[in-house]
């Protein structure tokens, strides 16, 4: 039995109805909440240990007195231990999903059922959050979840956390950490599975942690608990054999492949592992990177994907597979791929061979590879959501535009963005804001078609995008994204979402690939504006009326992204287009189409520096009159003599002051529209 430490709630108790032993490996628990005026019983147990629980409830109460009963996790014999306990008398209210409440109504018992999402995944006494509902997707049944109660802070967790059970063993941190383990590789395919959860919990205080099997987690271990939890890292290999007749077993090398694919996921971006397999017998799923089927069999298709990785990768990616390719030989008697029998060896003989000076500095460049591979990675990953970044983005596109498409379809993509994000960070800071950025995206995961991809925006939103789709699909898609956020309950507060789209066919018009991607992004974010002009929940379109939301058109020329990105960020607050060019011949290319009315470049430019680009506009005469503002790191004074020769309006020092930079742009604009 517990107790809130707070003096206002010792009325809150909660009791520990178990374990009770079901078998060799699993102990079961539930717990009783005496809260206010309420008796809620959290989890039943199995039909054969059904009298057990009955004997605990009675120790406190009568069965009649409970008012309500939580079901998170679903057996089989759950119908029958309601009905006996409604034969004991209980009349109270069950709480549940929706999976549960349609097998109690359709088994007609005489039971008040709510559905946890009707009441938004909270239950309230008083006006006070009594009870809040996490749903946890896959651990391992849909729709299930946990409780947590605010004023004992008590999680009763359900499957995440409980561990295998052994009689009159002595539980120490480490003998429940094993147990754990053992329990989720048990229930669940892969650790990845446990992480969205987890990551809910991380704003939550916890003293007590009261799982459905196995060991409560008192507030002397809850943070070790925790922290274990965070690092458990398994992919369940329980089904590498499949069973003929159930007595001949094959080995399913489909799913000890998936495994190899799931460790190179790790290593290398999802989109070079996309490109690897394209046009080959192991085709992978889009979405999952899972491989479902391939026109090779057995021992073919196991050798066959490690030849074709070394003939496309080398030796590199088939080092970081040894170890796994070695536990499976070692463990489960799986053949060795003939290119670990061969080549491997053949180059291990020669590489012995070599003197100690050339193994140290082959090491050396090993190291510095993997270390910029690794940050390679992190660059490409969005921190906050994990979703591959903008850039990767712009990769995609521009393969994919070497393709033609069918008849009627297109290509599309779809901006979305939280109206309350900078209220959340201003209101709760960063973190909070953080945390929404990550809610919008699952959220998305959770609506969004098979068939599309998901992106972090430079920015505050996010991208998905839909290749050969109709237009009219493309439109059902942005209004499924905007309805499932709005009605979202994952959000500190009540949410909306303005959203932005354009379709390939718009930008048709433009020649090169990449002034087709310019102008993809461009109407994305003025379309973004407008929405967010208009008011909350907007979805802007190539058939909504534009209104002119631009103050002007800056040119950016830099090489720099953070700074890039820094400027970017300031002239879309105040409204003005932005182009950007990485050097001096593509700035004049972009002036020459583009109506630019201040040019901001940074001096040091490779090949051709800032004065050079003003220059060479100099020497025009229908350019050489744009405002012209040099930025760098040193403003010397040859510098300054230089770009006065040159006529440069300004030059400013980095790192820049924004209202500084803001009110020269506004002003030289201003003095170009009189001229």
């Amino acid at each position: 039995m517990t107790e809130s430490k707070s003096p206002i709630m010792l009325k809150h108790k909660v009791h520990l109805l178990g374990p009770f032993v079901v078998d060799p490996l699993y102990a079961t628990n539930s717990y009783l909440i005496q809260a206010e005026n309420l008796n809620i019983l959290v989890d039943i147990t199995p039909i054969q240990i059904l009298d057990l629980l009955k004997i605990a409830i009675q120790k406190h109460l009568e069965i009649h007195q409970l008012t309500h009963i939580i079901i998170q996790n679903v057996t089989m014999s759950h119908i029958n231990v309601l009905i006996e306990l409604i034969d004991e008398g209980f009349k109270g209210v069950l709480v549940t999903n929706r999976y549960f409440a349609r097998q109690i109504i359709n088994a007609n018992l005489p039971v008040s059922i709510v559905f946890i999402d009707e009441i938004k995944y909270k239950m309230t006494y008083n006006s006070k959050i009594l009870l809040q509902f996490m749903p946890m997707v896959f651990l391992p049944y849909p729709e299930m979840f946990m409780t947590y109660m605010p004023s004992t802070n008590t999680l009763f967790s359900s499957t995440l956390f409980s561990s295998f059970y052994t009689k009159n063993a002595i539980a120490t941190v480490d003998f429940i950490e094993k147990q754990m383990l053992q329990f989720h590789r048990s229930m669940i395919p892969s650790s990845e599975y446990t992480k969205m959860p987890l990551r809910r919990l991380n704003q939550l205080s916890m003293d007590y942690i009261y799982p459905l099997y196995g060991y409560p987690i008192t507030t002397q271990i809850v943070t070790e608990i925790l922290d274990y939890a965070k690092t458990m890292d398994f992919y369940n290999t329980t089904f590498i054999y499949k069973h003929i007749d159930g007595e001949v077993k094959e080995v399913n090398y489909i799913e000890i492949i998936n495994h190899m694919i799931l460790h190179l996921q790790t290593q290398f971006p999802r989109i070079e592992l996309l490109n690897m397999f394209v046009g080959t017998p192991f085709s992978l799923d889009n979405d999952t990177l899972q491989l479902k089927k391939s026109s090779l069999e057995g021992y073919k298709l196991w050798n066959g994907f490690f030849e074709h990785i070394f003939i496309k990768k080398g030796l590199r990616w088939l080092a970081i597979l040894e170890p796994k390719v070695i536990k499976y030989t070692s463990d489960y008697g799986v053949s060795l791929p003939a290119i670990y029998q061969s080549n491997i060896l053949a180059i291990s003989r020669q590489a012995e061979e070599l003197d100690k000076k050339r193994d140290e500095l082959e090491t050396k460049v090993e190291l510095l590879t993997d270390q910029m591979m690794q940050s390679k990675e992190k660059l490409l990953r969005c921190p906050i959501t994990s979703l591959y970044v903008q850039d990767v983005l712009k990769e995609m596109l521009r393969s994919n535009f070497k393709q033609s498409l069918p008849t009627g379809k297109i290509r599309g993509l779809i901006l979305v963005q939280l109206n309350q994000l900078n209220d959340f960070n201003r209101r709760y800071g960063k973190e909070t804001g953080d945390e929404a950025i990550r809610n919008l995206n699952y959220q998305i995961q959770q609506v969004k078609s098979e068939d599309s991809t998901v992106f972090k925006q430079t920015g505050p939103g996010i991208l998905v995008y839909l290749d050969q789709v109709t237009p009219l699909e493309l439109q059902n898609e942005a209004v499924k994204l905007r309805n499932g956020i709005n009605d979202s309950v994952l959000f500190i507060e009540k949410v909306t979402a303005s959203i932005s789209i354009v379709s390939s066919d718009e930008v048709m018009k433009f020649e090169s690939d990449e002034d087709k991607i310019r102008e993809f992004f461009n109407l994305l974010e003025k379309r973004m504006i407008m929405a967010k002009t208009i008011g909350s929940g907007e979805i802007i379109d190539k058939t909504s009326k534009m209104g002119s939301t631009e103050e002007g058109m800056v040119l950016l020329v830099d090489e720099d992204e953070i700074s890039l990105n820094m400027l970017l960020r300031i002239f879309k607050r105040i409204n003005f287009a932005v182009i950007i060019a990485q050097s001096a011949v593509e700035a004049m290319e972009l002036i020459r189409k583009n109506p630019i009315d201040v040019i901001i470049s940074e001096i040091n430019l490779s090949k051709i520096d800032g004065f050079a680009l003003k220059q060479m506009l100099n020497e025009t005469k229908e350019f050489k009159s744009i405002p012209f503002v040099m930025v760098s790191h040193n403003k010397t004074l040859d510098n300054i003599k230089r770009g006065n020769t040159l006529d440069v309006d300004l030059i400013l020092e980095k790192p820049i002051i924004p209202e500084e930079l803001i009110g020269h742009v506004k002003r030289f604009k201003d003095r170009k529209a009189i001229v």
